[in-house]
């Protein structure tokens, strides 16, 4: 069989790049994770969107709850130890002011993921993000990633708060 004849095999990140622009999303919020470093020079390179790159998670989420609240469509990306570390900011700011936030999380200390010192944060990461009732779901490997990130973005537009999509290394890493 023929590649034509299989269909092709999507490239996950673009496709996460494809439908960041489609929606509409102007700034990206972004603290840098190895996972990140392609998709972020791609977004930068993306002459509809602005990429920020935040010094620390909590810089990044102020700076994205400050242009949500201008009108502008914001996506953070960052790691999950970064969400673990951002906890009060989302609870009293993202989650109480209700902004409608989309998180792209990269998902490290999975199985998937077994570096010994992430695996703490990966065990840590959905029971904390239940614990401060951060919306969530994980990305589902077998479905496309585009049609994934939509539902994410819609939730959190839907619902007036945050939502996280988990990602694993192959949703997020060029």
């Amino acid at each position: 069989m023929t590649s034509s004849m299989l269909g092709a095999v999507s490239h996950r990140p673009s496709e996460i790049l494809d439908t960041l622009k489609r929606l509409g999303f102007g700034l990206v919020v972004a603290v840098p994770d190895s996972w990140l470093g392609e998709i972020l020079v791609r977004i930068d390179q993306e002459p509809g969107m602005t990429l920020v790159r935040a010094t620390h998670e909590e810089e990044a989420l102020a700076i994205a709850c400050g242009s949500r609240l201008g009108g502008v469509r914001t996506a953070l990306l960052v790691q999950n130890a970064g969400v673990l570390s951002m906890g009060a900011g989302l609870v009293s700011l993202a989650q109480r002011y209700q902004f409608p936030l989309l998180m792209l999380v990269s998902y490290r200390g999975t199985p998937e993921d077994p570096v010994f010192y992430h695996i703490p944060k990966g065990r840590a990461t959905e029971p904390v993000f239940r614990g401060i009732g951060l919306s969530h779901a994980c990305a589902d490997r077998h479905r496309p990633i585009g049609v994934q990130v939509e539902q994410a973005a819609t939730y959190a537009e839907e619902a007036s708060c945050p939502f996280a999509l988990l990602l694993s290394r192959e949703d997020i890493q060029w």
